[in-house]
């Protein structure tokens, strides 16, 4: 079954949102509520992208919201975490005590 252009536009959207997500990360948060955040993520881009292409139906949506769960969590990591460049962003965008200070 050939995917739909919402489907399409959650995984383009996916692959380059892990450096926005990690804006938004703080280093401190455990691994569970970076998970939920990046599960609430991915169901907006979903959601957005069914609606936005005019194809707001059951289906569609479930399968952008899965689509986009996935790929988030795989370019993380693979390609994001990896290189680096998500928790450089995490570190940097962090409202708490750097973690050199606490030492």
């Amino acid at each position: 079954m050939p995917l739909s252009d919402a489907e399409l536009w959650a995984a383009a959207l996916a692959v380059v949102l892990p450096p926005i997500i990690a804006i938004v990360n703080q280093p401190r948060w455990s691994g569970a509520v970076k998970a939920i955040f990046a599960l609430v993520v991915a169901a907006i881009v979903g959601l957005g992208t069914a609606y936005f292409n005019g194809d707001f139906n059951g289906r569609t949506i479930v399968s952008s919201i899965l689509i986009a769960v996935i790929v988030i969590g795989t370019t993380y990591h693979t390609l994001w975490k990896p290189s680096g460049i998500a928790p450089g962003i995490e570190r940097a965008t962090s409202t708490g005590t750097p973690q050199h200070a606490a030492e």
